[in-house]
């Protein structure tokens, strides 16, 4: 006799207004950043960190910003892509629905 459910049990669910509130959040981060491409930007996150970089990249889920390696130290949550070849740079990729503001530097 088993003693576990052949029913899934339900660990969390997101609210369905909030989902479409994040959608939204996502989409106009999207919007924003496919624009500054190639330029460099300051991005607070939800998570009270600001990385500095040039954005070189947007998906529909993720901005790239490439970081100089020296910087590193200050984003000790994200373990960064580490690009082949003596480039002293990585691509730091970062959640759109994670960004809280984006200033553009140049």
């Amino acid at each position: 006799m088993s003693h576990y459910s052949t029913q899934p049990q339900m660990l969390f669910q997101c609210d369905h207004q909030l989902v479409h509130s994040m959608k939204k959040h996502r989409e106009n981060a999207h919007s924003a950043m496919k624009n500054v491409v190639n330029r460099k930007v300051r991005v607070h996150t939800m998570d009270d960190e600001a990385i500095e970089g040039i954005v070189i990249n947007v998906d529909a889920k993720n901005v790239y910003i490439l970081v100089e390696q020296g910087n590193r130290g200050f984003f000790p949550g994200y373990p960064p892509y580490v690009p082949y070849g003596p480039n002293p740079n990585v691509i730091l990729p970062l959640a759109l629905f994670n960004l809280l503001a984006v200033s553009l530097l140049w």
